[in-house]
């Protein structure tokens, strides 16, 4: 499996993983893992230096889990927790309209919503609203939105119409990770970053309300106020595909910040892509208005040595460009 998965990894067509800061990673890949079908790939010790690159200090000592779906490495979920007492969380209190760092992951239900939302509520999670149909954009989906104690927001989406295509093979009720959303104040500013600095193309882009007739929604909004609520949502990857993918939504409605935020602090802490040019990543994400707070070697375990860039979205997500070899 380590084999097959290191040679999974695609460069320059979206995200390999997601990095999840919690508790205790061996705990938590413990719930997670059979509650969406995925299987361990690695768990160890983090190195010392990659500690010191969270935040966490020179002399950090961390733990490091990752899961992924068994039949297709991309789209994994990696878990870390550091020494001591647990850190509080980025978005501490915070609600599904609230800007700031990486609000979710999507998740797709195969068969299912109903029995892999259950089972993530077995696993700790609670959802904002009841399992919704939604209309977005073209797509009409079935939606649930939950986070659990550690600030692991997931959204798991069921698709109604049209077909859902290209996870012919993948077994499982769960899909691997193939999105990841961010809630912005500045719609404009973040569509920038990806399309006109790191030239990504727009997947998807609609305009709309938060709300279905009778102000429906998966956010937990009021239904007397969601339908009101304008909301602008872009997804961007660099090749145009929904795999590995950055979603940007903005609710026309004011709520907290934690853009702020930082690892180590709990919750989703990362998107990580293989990228092919990591000088030119830094370039565009500088010029996108970004701040580069880690650049060095690192050992991306199990993958092996890579050139490590992470940067900072002027709204608080954090972004690493890897290169292998």
């Amino acid at each position: 499996m380590r084999v097959i998965a290191a040679c999974m990894i695609a460069r320059d067509n979206g995200f390999q993983e997601v990095v999840g800061i919690v508790a205790d990673a061996d705990e938590a890949g413990r719930r997670l893992a059979p509650a969406l079908g995925y299987k361990a790939l690695h768990a160890g010790d983090l190195a010392t230096p990659l500690g010191a690159a969270w935040g966490a200090g020179p002399d950090a000592r961390a733990r490091e889990v990752l899961i992924v779906h068994p039949d297709k490495a991309r789209g994994a979920i990696r878990l870390l927790s550091f020494d001591g007492e647990p850190r509080a969380l980025m978005r501490d209190g915070a609600q599904p309209w609230d800007t700031g760092g990486i609000f979710d992951i999507n998740i797709r239900a195969l068969d299912d919503i109903e029995t892999l939302h259950h089972a993530l509520g077995r696993a700790g999670h609670r959802a904002f609203a009841p399992i919704t149909n939604w209309q977005f954009g073209a797509l009409a989906v079935r939606e649930v939105v939950e986070n659990d104690a550690d600030g692991l927001c997931i959204a798991l989406m069921q698709r109604v119409s049209p077909p859902l295509q290209g996870y012919e093979g993948v077994g499982g009720n769960a899909s691997w990770v193939f999105n990841s959303t961010q809630v912005v104040t500045d719609f404009a500013q973040a569509r920038a970053l990806f399309v006109d600095h790191l030239g990504w193309v727009p997947v998807q882009e609609t305009e709309g309300f938060a709300g279905n007739e009778g102000g429906i929604n998966c956010m937990g909004l009021p239904l007397s106020l969601a339908e009101q609520i304008p909301m602008q949502i872009g997804i961007y990857q660099a090749q145009g595909r929904m795999e590995g993918s950055v979603e940007i939504i903005s609710f026309g409605c004011s709520g907290h910040d934690f853009s702020q935020s930082r690892p180590p602090m709990r919750g989703w802490a990362a998107l990580r892509f293989p990228v092919s040019d990591i000088d030119g990543f830094a370039r565009a994400m500088i010029a996108g208005g970004c701040e580069i707070v880690e650049a060095g070697r690192v050992e991306w375990a199990p993958y092996g040595s890579a050139e490590l860039l992470a940067a900072v979205t002027p709204w608080g997500a954090r972004l690493e460009g890897l290169r292998l070899g």
